[in-house]
Parts: structure tokens; sequence; C-alpha cells
């Protein structure tokens, strides 16, 4: 049988009425539109009607929606208007079985489903394509598929739900699942209402106080046949995170060699011209750019939300709708950043002052080696500027019942558009005279880089280079399309419940586009010159002494630049007490000095454009039968058909020219989703098959170069590649207990058998060779697989204040294999990249009807993020739990007040490159607290 004994599986044990359990729903969704909602349908025979309000409303509403899905859903939903249950919709979504947060800052940004990195996950907001607004100024970060959840505000949300199995009629791109957000309606009620909150946001790093504002109100005119629903919240946010962090780490050439990328050590291959401080026959690591960084980033945020409703009988509706998001954040990061490359002999390591751990260097000083402006530098270094991300989702449509058949059709306008202005400021000390040594310590508990320098870092004493970089990037999506829809239902002693079919176009444009210009006062030469990507050499502006230019770098530090507030660490982990401020570079030294115009013309290996054209048909039927147990199903096949054409640059013989690529590929993906009660309204099984795809980023298929000419490495993209493919599978029960209590076991497996891997080759750039990164279409089958628990009981049966308790707990367990990647440099083989073998969610609550006091741990194990970051070594998020706690009290009917803190334990969040000796991150963003009230009228 193969690959498919898997698939048959599930049906061979239904029919046998076995009991393994499915996933579980961790807090809230209304029930879904295909959700049954009458009492009848609520409860069992047996069951008493319950009127449930607050945090149990929310959860007996999850479970009624999860009872009747066809398909396996897991789903959050707010308690009433206004009230979802986190401030984040990522937040919130942690407390899924299955789901992984990333954070940004502190704050959760994007999700993992079982594994699948955030980019091969699919958003929908009300059925419509959710855009991406990922970006950094950087090279390498272009567009990709990554939604980030920060800007959609939980005051506008019926729901959220987690759609794990795909159907036929589901629009395809989801290879660990599909995040559906539902927003209010104006016909979920019949009374019109006006809602809001205003509440205040504590930041302890920041120490500051920033207004949160949300307004939602529906009503229904027109004898009830038209409804108009508009929100709109506004939040003022300071964002302020600390980072300890070591760039990447080298092996280092023991002979003096003629390119700093020959401290690579032949590529990492020749380990016996490597330092090998320790003897092991393997080359010691050593630090590259470690630096400290005071993250200051304000931020405002606005969205809005309307829709407009019409429903003149029964059987007709209309809409139009549109989600409008914006957030603008000015920033103001600090570096304190060093310079460990030099070519010389070992790299100037002096050896007889390291120390060695798992073949790491703990403490290392670096001896200059070379006179300015080579060698050893303490970069004093500000990242200002802006970035600026806006989306937009607009849909029209309409659904017409006629008798037994029911007509739909959309269509849909999607656009994002995300701007980073950055500017990058350095000061520079270099030189042997200035800076003699560096040493860098990590033997303390947080293995996190200890600075020693032998200058006072909050002087402008050996400044001889000032620079100032502006590297803007604007990256823009958008995707026009469009469904059409039909479902016909036969009689109803029918097996066949209703049959199916559809068809959907989407195009997809997605662009970037990178600019890029420095001016540098050079006090070594007496220089001022201009670099300007697109423009061949550098422009020399002006000439002077040496000693002219010092003094005139000087005077600019002395009028502009200031130190920092000593602040640097004040909450997490550090490990060690070390360096807290330092020179601070900012907006007025770069007004100062003149910030050059970077818009002649865009950085042509960085610029691109992919044109992505799809179009989809389905058929699908359902299916109902009493064969002893109530069994039902859903099964189809959607047959999908992408375009991608790709504009770019490349670079031969010291020569650009722009290139055009295209490919094309048609994909069957079928499905089939089956459920059998087999006790009444108490035991559900489970079981689904179903074929899915995401299809690489386009930045993956830009046939664009980057490049890192200090590594010598540099990544390029692949306009030929094909999707990810993957057959995933289910197989599970839920017991439910009562309208709010349930148990349940899922165990689920995922074969990815077409996938995307980087494969790195040497490759000739302007007369220079470097190591480039490419996306290819690789061989490797890979598995994940696992289980998942969950449990969610209220403790109704029990005396006294205790009647009031409830607990939600949720465990999941993955494993995978048939990934290939290893560590480039100890070939140790990696985990799938997002795998943590172990996750869980703990929270429990008290709700009396008018306190309710909710507290909630999440952990995650250790994962890869990468399988080759700077310098070819694989980075690894360490194992991070988090505690969150609410607290909200009912005034009246009208009026309620709530307190909430998140990461209440202060937890330090961790990145290493495969070892605790080799740390990349150690970042505090120290606690947040939410206060305020809600009102509804």
């Amino acid at each position: 049988m193969g690959r498919y004994s898997f698939f048959l599986a599930p049906f061979a044990l239904l029919s046998s009425t076995s009991v393994i359990a499915q996933a579980a729903i961790q807090s809230a969704p209304a029930p879904s539109p295909s959700a049954k909602t009458d009492g009848a349908d609520e409860k069992g025979a047996d069951e008493k009607e319950v009127v449930v309000t607050g945090i149990r409303q929310s959860l007996a509403g999850a479970l009624t929606a999860k009872r009747n899905a066809p398909q396996v859903i897991d789903a959050i939903s707010a308690e009433d208007t206004g009230k979802f249950p986190d401030k984040n919709i990522a937040e919130a979504l942690q407390r899924v079985t299955g789901v992984q947060l990333t954070r940004a800052g502190g704050e959760g940004s994007s999700i993992t489903i079982r594994g699948a990195d955030a980019s091969l996950n699919r958003v929908e907001i009300n059925g419509q394509t959710a855009l991406s607004t990922s970006i950094a100024a950087a090279a390498g970060n272009g567009s990709n598929r990554q939604v980030d959840f920060r800007d959609l505000p939980t005051e506008f949300l019926s729901r959220v739900e987690v759609v794990k199995s795909a159907t036929a009629d589901m629009t395809e791109g989801g290879l660990g699942g599909t995040v559906r957000v539902i927003t209010r309606r104006p016909f979920d009620t019949k009374d019109g209402y006006l809602a809001g909150s205003a509440q205040g946001i504590y930041n302890q790093l920041a120490k500051t106080a920033d207004p949160r504002l949300a307004l939602i109100g529906s009503k229904l005119f027109a004898h009830d046949t038209l409804g108009v629903l508009l929100s709109g919240t506004y939040e003022k946010r300071t964002i302020r995170y600390d980072q300890a962090r070591t760039t990447g780490w080298r092996q280092v050439e023991t002979v003096q060699p003629a390119t700093p990328a020959a401290q690579n050590c032949l590529s990492g291959r020749n380990q016996a011209r490597c330092v090998d401080v320790d003897k092991s026959g393997f080359g010691d690591f050593y630090p590259d750019i470690p630096r400290y960084i005071q993250s200051n980033e304000p931020t405002k945020r606005y969205a809005l939300n309307g829709i407009v409703e019409w429903r003149p009988e029964p059987n007709f509706k209309a809409y139009v709708e549109g989600t409008f998001t914006r957030s603008d954040t000015r920033s103001d990061d600090q570096y304190l950043q060093i310079g460990t490359t030099q070519a010389v002999a070992n790299g100037g390591i002096d050896t007889g002052s390291v120390a060695i751990a798992d073949e790491t260097a703990r403490t290392v000083t670096f001896v200059n080696g070379l006179n300015a402006p080579s060698g050893l530098a303490v970069n004093y270094r500000s990242v200002i500027g802006s970035l600026n991300r806006r989306t937009f989702n607009g849909i029209a449509g309409s659904e017409w019942t006629l008798g037994r058949l029911t007509l739909s059709a959309r269509g849909t306008y999607a656009k994002s558009r995300v701007f980073n202005n950055e500017v990058d400021l350095t000061a520079t000390v270099s030189g042997r005279d200035a800076l003699p040594w560096i040493k860098i310590d990590y033997s303390n508990p947080q293995q996190g880089p200890n600075i020693i320098l032998p200058i006072d870092p909050t002087s402008t004493a050996g400044v001889n280079t000032l620079s100032a970089e502006a590297r803007p990037r604007i990256n823009r999506q958008r995707e026009v399309g469009g469904k059409f829809d039909a479902e016909f239902k036969p009689e109803s002693a029918s097996i066949f419940q209703s049959f199916k079919a559809g068809v959907e176009a989407r195009n997809l444009t997605s662009s970037s586009t990178f600019f890029n210009s420095v001016y540098t006062l050079n006090g070594v030469t007496g220089q001022t010159t201009r670099t300007q990507s697109g423009v061949t050499g550098t422009q020399i502006l002006s000439t002077t002494t040496p000693a002219a230019m010092l003094g005139q770098i000087q005077s600019l530090l002395g009028a502009h630049a200031t130190v920092g507030d000593g602040s640097f660490f004040r909450t997490g982990d550090l490990g060690f007490s070390g360096i807290d401020r330092w020179l601070n570079l900012g907006q007025p030294l770069a007004d100062a000095i003149g910030v050059p115009d970077p818009y002649g013309s865009a950085s042509p290996l960085d610029t691109y454009r992919v044109k992505e054209e799809n179009i989809a048909g389905y058929l699908q039927t359902a299916v109902k039968a009493d064969v002893g147990i109530d069994l039902s199903g859903v099964f189809g096949v959607r047959l999908a058909h992408t375009r991608t054409i790709s504009y770019g640059s490349q670079s031969a013989n010291n020569v650009i020219t722009p290139v055009r690529y295209s490919g094309s590929y048609t994909v069957a993906l079928p499905s089939a989703n089956l459920r059998a009660e087999i006790i009444p309204n108490k035991l559900v099984l489970r079981a689904t098959a179903t074929d899915v795809l995401a299809r690489p980023a386009p930045s993956q298929q830009a046939p664009n170069v980057r490049l890192d000419p200090v590594a010598l490495t540099g990544s390029r993209g692949n306009p030929g590649l094909k999707p990810y493919r993957a057959w995933q599978y289910d197989l599970g029960a839920e017991y439910y207990m009562s309208r709010t209590d349930y148990v349940s076991l899922t165990g689920f497996r995922k074969d990815i058998t077409s996938f995307i891997d980087t494969r790195i080759q040497e490759e000739t750039i302007n007369g220079q060779t470097y190591a480039i990164s490419l996306p290819v279409n690789g061989t490797q089958h890979v598995t994940i697989q696992g289980f998942e628990a969950g449990a969610q009981v209220t403790f109704g049966f029990l005396p006294g204040l205790l009647h009031n308790l409830g607990t939600v707990l949720n465990y999941t367990y993955m494993h995978d294999s048939g990934y290939e990647g290893r560590d480039y440099f100890t070939r140790d083989k990696l985990p799938f990249p997002g795998v943590s073998h172990n996750s869980y969610n703990a929270s429990l609550f008290y709700d009396d009807g008018h306190v309710a006091i909710r507290g909630s741990y999440n952990w995650r194990s250790r994962f890869l993020i990468n399988a080759q970051d700077r310098g070819n070594n694989p980075s690894f998020g360490e194992a991070f739990g988090q505690f969150d706690a609410s607290l909200s009290y009912v005034v009246n009917k009208h009026f309620s007040v709530f307190l909430e803190g998140v990461n209440l334990t202060d937890a330090t969040r961790i990145e290493d490159a495969n070892s605790i000796y080799r740390r990349n991150v150690i970042e505090t963003y120290g606690r947040r607290v939410y206060f305020g009230i809600r009102g509804k009228l």
C-alpha cells in the first residue's frame, strides 16, 4: 500500500469504531456559518439548557463550531463585541494546539502551524488573501508571503479559525494550514449597538504609557434589510527592546590571507589551516561583529473596517466591505558594534588569551595588527528613519438561493505597501594607536558577549570616520481576484447532502525596489566621498588634510552626539554587568552631515518584480449516512494552474543586464474529510487526507542577486521554482462532556514530497568569487508527524467559589524525519526548520459573571530558525516560555474595566548557532501592562 497506507488507515479504523483523538481547541470561537446553532443541536438529550456568559460563553461557542465542522478546525472568538481574549491575533493563536509564535520586539507577529514556516501558511480576511508587509532595508529582505498580525486589530474580530485540513472549495496555498480572520458583520444581531474601549499600554522597558482607542457600531435599516457596520481603532505604542548579539561565528585562518574571505579556512573544509587553540583537529569559532542594540521604535497604528450588506429577501444578499490598516514607526536604534575581522596572521587573535568550550572561544583578545582604516573597529551606529506599512482588502459579492441551488460570486482587491526609509549613521574608531586591542568575554551564565574596550565608549575620542547611509526599500504587493461557486442540495433522503463546484482566478504582482547612497567623511585620507547604487565607483566630493577632517568629525560629534540613558538590559537576564551606555548618534547628526539622496538609481541586483497568475476550479460533494453511527464527509478535488513571470537583473563580466524568466505548473489537489459521531453529541471521530501546496516567496523566484561584500557570501532567487507539496493526514477523536467541556487527542502526519531547499555554489561577480545560496527544488521527502492533546474543563460540579473555575490545557508533540540539512561546519544533522518537538499551553480561569481572572503560560522547545544564517552557520531559537494574565470586572451591563499583563515573568529570548556557547541573540523586552474600560450601548 506504500505511501497511501496512512490515507486508508483512518477509514478502516472508523469502520471498527476505534477511538483515536482529535486536536484540541483552546479558546473560543462563535459558531461558524456552517455550524448548527439551534438549541437542540447544541445539547444532548440528557443535557439541560444552561445559560453561559463571559469566558464560558466563548468556550461553548467554540465547541459548537468545532463539533459540527466537517474539517479539523481550531478557533478563538470574542466573548462579546470588542472583547477578544488577547490584544494581538498572533498572541491569541499561540494558545491553539500545534501553533507556535514568532515575536518581533516582544509583540507576537507571525505563527507556524505544525512546524510549517509562517510564509507557508495562508491567511485570509473574510475569505480574501491577506498580503505580506514583511521588509527590512538590509539585503535579502525582499517580499515574501508571511503575514504580520500586529496591524490587524482584535476589536474588529468575531473569531479567528485555524483550519488544519483542506477542502476543495478552499483557496490553495496553506501547507501548514489556513488562518481565517473573520470580522463582525451587521446581521450578526438584529439589535443595533455601539461599543468601544479606551485603554493605556505601559511598557516596562520604555517606561511609557500609551493610548489605544477602539469604536465599533452596527445598525439595520430599511425594515431590517440593509445592515451597516463601521469600526475603527487607533493605537500609539512605544516599542522598546534590547539585544546583545553576536552577528555570526567564524573560523579564522592561521596564515596571513590575501583577503578577509580566506578566514573561513577555505570555506570551512580545510581545518588544518584554522586557528585551533585546543588542538582538537577542528577550527575554533570566534565572534564576528558582536554588538549591543537599544531599539526604540515608537509606532502609531490605525485601522478601519466597513461593511454594507443588503438582504431584501431571505434567499438573497449582496455586500461590499473593506479593511484598511496603517502603521507608522519611527526608528531610533542605537548600536555599539565591534569589527573583529582583519587580514593578518591568526586574524589578530592572541592565542594565549583564548579559553575554549565546544570548539568556541569563551574569552578572546584580538590584537590590532593594521593601521586605520583597516583592522579592528568600534562602530557607534544609529539606525534611524521610518517604517510605513499599508494594507487594503476590498470585497464585493452576492449570494442567491434558488430552491435547492445556491449561487455565490465575489470580486476581490488586495494591496499592501511597505516602505522602510532607513538611514544608517556610523562613527568609527580604528587603527592600532586608537584601538590596540579588543576583548570579548562569554564566560558568564548567559554566554553573552561582554565587550571590554581600551577606550571610553561614551567619548568621541579616536573616531576617525563618519558616514551617513540612506538605504530605503519599497515592497509592493497587489492581488486582484474573482470567485464563483454553485452548490446544489438534493432531496433530504439522498446520501449526498450537496454537490458544489466553482472557479477562482487570482493575479498577484509583487515587487521590491532598493536604493542606496553613502556619504563618508574619512579622517584618515581627508576625503569626503559618495557611493551610489547603480553608479560605478566612488565619487570624491572634496579633499582636505586628515587633521582638518578629524577636526570636522569631532566638531559634528561634539555638537550633535549624545550618550545613552544607561538602561541597557534593565530587564531580562544578560548574564553580566558591563557596558550600559555608549555614544549615541541620531537625527540631528544626520541633518548636520546631510543625508545623501539615494533615489538617482535603484540597486539593480536587489530590485525585482514577480507576476503570478493563478486559476483554479474544483468539484466537491458532502455526504451523510446512518450506518449505526452518524457518518458524514466532504470529498473533492481542486485543479490549480499557475504561471509566473519574473523580472530582475543579473551581473556577468562586470556588466549588469535586465532579465525576464517565465514558468508554469498545474497541480491536482484531492481532499477527504470524514466525521463519525459515535455517541450523539458526545464522541466524534475524525479522519482526513488532503493534498496541499504552498508557493515560493516572490523573493525566492526573483533573478536578483544579494551580496555580502565582507563575508563574500550572497544569495539569488530562482525563477524556475515549483511549489512545496505535501500530503497531510489527521486521525483523532473529541469527547464532549458538556457545552463547555471536552478532551481530545489527534495523530497527524505531513509528508512533504516537493521541497524547496538551499544549495551553495561559487559564482564570480564583478571579478570577485562569492559563495552564493540558491533556492532549488530538492528531492528530499520530509515527514512531520506527532500528536495534539487537549482538555477544556469547567468545575461547575465543585462547591462555593471553586464552582467558577475552569482550565484549558493543550500539548503538541512533533517529530521530523527525512530532512537532509546539515550544519555547514560540524556536519551535524539539522531538524526541519520551525519544528519544536514539544510545546504546550496551560490556562486557568475564574469567572463568576462579574469578576473574570485568567492566567496562561505558553512554552515551546528548541527549534531551527534557518539552516544557513550569516557565515553559513545555522540559527536556532532556544526553548522559551511566557506567562500572561488578565483581570476584568463587569461594572454593569454597559461597562467593564480590565487589567492585563504580558510577559509577567520577564522572560529573555535567546537564539544560538547550534551551541549554547555560540549564542547569536539575547533579547529582553520587559513586561507590558494594559488597563482600561470597555463599553457597549
